[in-house]
């Protein structure tokens, strides 16, 4: 009986550990990702700090769009960012990020000109 139970156990709960093994290894590659904000730079890659980061070589990149509200960014302490990045093969990336006004690049503005710096079109969109 106490075999069963084990196995049963195994089975429910081996998934999810399996999972939170997933994203604690995903997120432990990069170094920068501490208080980063929604994306963050490393090893020549543009990293997009969701869940599971997502990297792109900078010579892969198109164009990065920054869509927020400029309402928001007068009017509250957090806002809504959706970043979407189009790589030079037409295929596109596109994340949400609610922002705060803590982290690193805290701004959109921020994130243009960080971008801007290390040679990547950037385009700031009001929704």
């Amino acid at each position: 009986m106490k075999l069963q139970e084990i196995l049963i156990g195994i089975y429910v709960f081996g998934p999810v550990i399996f999972l939170v093994i997933f994203f604690m290894a995903k997120r432990c590659q990069f170094g920068n990702r501490s208080n980063a904000g929604a994306m963050f730079f490393e090893d020549n890659c543009l990293v997009l700090n969701t869940g599971i980061p997502y990297s792109i070589p900078f010579h892969e990149i198109e164009c990065v769009e920054l869509h927020c509200s400029s309402w928001e960014l007068e009017h509250k302490w957090s806002y809504n960012l959706y970043i979407k990045v189009i790589k030079k093969n037409g295929h596109s990336k596109r994340v949400f990020y609610k922002g705060y006004r803590t982290a690193k690049l805290a701004l959109p503005s921020d994130m243009e000109a960080a971008l801007k710096e290390k040679g990547i079109r950037c385009v700031m969109i009001d929704e």
